[in-house]
């Protein structure tokens, strides 16, 4: 695996440094333990996910989804549920190759981040475990201890360029210090921007792009 000298790494997660979606796994732990579980799969499968597919996730969706992801928990609850999750699932589906990755980006001094539609909670608990100290995420919005949503921008399309903007600028970098990793057609915005994109696990729309643009590709599934 080619290593990039350039000061900053971004890393997508679902899909990219884990080989599921984070979201998918979280649905399919609780649902051996709440029935509500259900009802979120549902709300997922109807709308969230045929949303992505089409490019048209927006903030209603996602923060609508949220509300129904942690309803009747406060954030020091969903907290915890994640923690169990991350122990008993999540950290299963970290692709072993990542480490490596990961370690020779650090070795040579670039500042690692990952860059996810995940909520804050989730990426924390995957970025702790990678060893990555910079996550830029979905944000969860939250009256006292009850979640309402997600702030915005979205880390999301668009948003997810907005926010590595922000990183950059706040470092005085540009795109052109950046390098991104990422399996989906959802972050071309931010593949086209940075100076080295990388396409990592890619799904069909985004394979076919990176082979119009002769970005590289790497594909842990089939070693």
């Amino acid at each position: 695996m080619r290593v990039y000298n350039l000061p900053v790494v971004f890393f997508d997660l679902d899909d990219t440094l884990i080989n599921k979606d984070a979201s998918s796994l979280w649905i399919r732990w609780r649902a051996k333990r709440e029935r509500w579980a259900i009802v979120e799969a549902l709300l997922a499968l109807a709308s969230l996910y045929r949303a992505y597919k089409k490019g048209r996730v927006t903030h209603w969706r996602l923060s609508n989804y949220y509300r129904t992801r942690t309803r009747g928990m406060t954030l020091s609850e969903y907290r915890t549920r994640v923690d169990a999750f991350f122990r008993e699932r999540g950290q299963l589906h970290i692709y072993p190759q990542a480490a490596s990755l990961l370690f020779a980006y650090q070795r040579q001094g670039s500042e690692v981040v990952m860059i996810t539609g995940a909520d804050d909670v989730v990426a924390q608990a995957y970025a702790r475990a990678l060893g990555i100290q910079h996550v830029i995420s979905n944000r969860l919005r939250r009256q006292g201890e009850q979640i309402t949503g997600l702030e915005r921008p979205l880390c999301y399309g668009p948003g997810k360029v907005e926010l590595a903007q922000q990183f950059l600028q706040e470092r005085g970098l540009t795109f052109k210090d950046a390098v991104f990793y990422t399996d989906s057609h959802a972050d071309l915005p931010l593949l086209q921007r940075v100076a080295q994109p990388v396409v990592l696990n890619p799904n069909p729309q985004l394979r076919t792009a990176a082979a119009e643009h002769n970005w590289p590709c790497l594909d842990w599934r089939t070693d």
